[in-house]
């Protein structure tokens, strides 16, 4: 991060304070300060054009904290398009997918302008066609959605999709940020997952997707384990997805 930093000392007889300390008079003199200013920097992402596969793309944030405040992306024929974010997005979160339109486009350069909190790392995904990310093909469906409590809490969403072949779930916050710990999975014929997702999920965001293991199956319901973040724009929404295949 850059960094403009700025020590001024004073003069002793500027600004002092007195304390009483076991009968003395102890004095306090301002000796310094610095200031650090949070400026915007630019970083460039160099893809290599993979002709034709996207259409769309996603970032997750590592380590820090990040205010990303635009991206410009550069395709294969050298056209540029300039995408508005500005969101911060906590680390260990993602952002939704950025859909790039139809035809797929190829990626040269992803340009992205940010403020950092601190040292960070963005993850950049292209996401191919059918629908998935990371490079999984199916069709993501609406499994249901709920409204979760301020502070600590675990609550139950009823599925009960007896048919459907899910291999993975991706989870969607509004309103307000929840901090997800975990996710009990009941599939329909009784058999259960833990899945482990320790995320902080911003409003607006999404999480990456999150393989369910061993064969497809129907789910019956979700239990999630999670902290809500108090929001002056309501009570957090959150509503899962699964990738059918």
């Amino acid at each position: 991060m850059t960094a403009v930093i700025r020590i001024v000392l004073w003069a002793i007889a500027l600004g002092t304070s007195s304390l009483c300390v076991s009968g003395a008079i102890a004095r306090e003199v301002p000796i310094g300060s610095i200031t650090f200013e949070a400026r915007p920097e630019r970083e460039v992402v160099n893809v290599g054009g993979r002709e034709g596969e996207f259409r769309g793309i996603r970032f997750e944030v590592r380590q820090s904290d990040v205010e990303v405040l635009d991206l410009r992306v550069v395709y294969g024929n050298g056209q540029t398009e300039d995408i508005r974010v500005r969101q911060l997005f906590r680390a260990g979160s993602s952002s939704r997918v950025i859909d790039l339109g139809s035809p797929r486009r190829a990626l040269r350069q992803i340009v992205v302008t940010y403020v950092p909190k601190g040292p960070a790392r963005l993850l950049f995904f292209g996401v191919e066609s059918g629908g998935g990310a990371g490079g999984m093909v199916g069709e993501w469906v609406r499994l249901g959605c709920k409204d979760v409590r301020f502070l600590i809490d675990r609550d139950t969403l009823r599925v009960g999709r007896q048919e459907g072949r899910f291999s993975a779930l991706r989870l969607k916050v509004r309103h307000a940020p929840v901090e997800m710990f975990d996710l009990r999975v009941t599939f329909a014929n009784g058999a259960r997952q833990d899945l482990r997702v320790r995320e902080f999920i911003p409003p607006g965001a999404t999480t990456r997707p999150i393989d369910l293991i061993g064969s497809n199956r129907g789910i019956d319901r979700i239990e999630m384990f999670y902290r809500s973040i108090p929001s002056n724009k309501g009570t957090a929404e959150v509503c899962i997805d699964a990738l059918e295949r």
